[in-house]
């Protein structure tokens, strides 16, 4: 079996850490030749952890050089940065997200990666996610009927430090957390005829960055919403994932958590007012980390079991869709 040497550019998202450990778990597939990062900042926060632990330090420019494919964990305003300069040198990557804010700049970087034959595997984590997986499988298989519109949303009560961090992006919570629910939308739909973006800053606790905004979505069957939050207590527990046809709906709320997942199909049978539906609970594994699916699916993509949705086409669609629903895209 082949073995990849690679490395980690950064360790400033809020993903680094948890990518480390996962790849860390597979030596039989990575040799990893040690990771960079220059700011002193993140080399105080994050450089002592564990993960990191027994993993040298290198320049940038020398990790790069030294291995076959590169995690890309910088903080997210120099993602681009870094992806553009190991695809330039031939160099495969994960690449963390979201994917900057400059759509030519993005798109570019793909399709160059794509000429070149070089892998660029992005980090949405729900892909891999049993209880998202299983509402793909449940809306494909073409039991819930013709799909009429989804609903999906995003949230959580962030610290007073990430509002501030918000502020810095033109998109604020729907450029950080709306990639992830876009994807959905994208794959069970297909692209919209229009979007419009919504949104609102509320000013909660002085700040003035984007902290809630929601996305429409339309299509001929209906409109298709993607909402996000920073500001609503409770929302790790209400980050939801609904999708209607014209025969079922199906549910997950929220998607990483004990919760009830369920299926509703109409069964034949209607009252005066309502077509009657059977409604099933779905049993799903709560005991998987997020990131643990993730070195195999890069591994299998190295080696050329390239996927059959998620290709170049696909991610700069969604991308497109991303900056559009940031009001950033017209």
């Amino acid at each position: 079996m082949k073995k990849f040497k690679i490395g980690q550019i950064g360790i400033g998202h809020n993903h680094a850490q948890g990518h480390m450990e996962a790849f860390r778990l597979h030596p039989d597939l990575f040799e990893i030749v040690g990771y960079s990062e220059n700011s002193e900042y993140w080399l105080q926060k994050r450089g002592g952890l564990a993960c990191y632990d027994g993993i040298a330090r290198l320049g940038e420019d020398e990790l790069i050089d030294k291995c076959d494919a590169l995690l890309v964990e910088t903080e997210v305003p120099d993602l681009m940065a870094a992806a553009r300069k190991c695809i330039d040198r031939g160099k495969h990557i994960h690449l963390d997200k979201p994917a900057g804010e400059d759509f030519a700049e993005y798109e570019g970087i793909l399709r160059d990666a794509q000429k070149k034959g070089l892998v660029v595997h992005l980090g949405y984590l729900y892909r891999t996610n049993p209880a998202v997986k299983k509402v793909f499988e449940i809306a494909e298989s073409g039991v819930l009927g013709k799909i009429l519109y989804v609903e999906t949303a995003m949230s959580a009560p962030r610290s007073r430090e990430y509002l501030q961090y918000l502020e810095t992006f033109k998109g604020g919570t729907m450029y950080i957390f709306g990639g992830h629910i876009i994807d959905f939308v994208l794959r069970l739909m297909g692209e919209p005829k229009k979007v419009e973006p919504i949104l609102f800053r509320s000013g909660a606790e002085g700040f003035n960055g984007i902290d809630n905004a929601t996305a429409l979505f339309y299509y001929d069957s209906g409109v298709s919403v993607i909402r996000t939050s920073a500001i609503e207590t409770g929302g790790h527990f209400r980050r939801e994932l609904t999708v209607v046809g014209e025969k079922g709906t199906v549910c997950i709320s929220p998607f990483e958590r004990p919760t009830t997942k369920w299926l509703a199909l109409q069964n034949g049978q209607e009252d005066a007012y309502d077509k009657l539906a059977d409604t099933t609970t779905l049993e799903l594994p709560t005991n998987y980390n997020r990131y643990d699916a993730f070195p195999e699916e890069f591994y299998d993509r190295l080696c050329g079991k390239m996927s059959t949705i998620y290709d170049y086409g696909y991610e700069i669609s969604l991308h497109k869709l991303l900056l559009q629903s940031c009001g950033i895209l017209g």
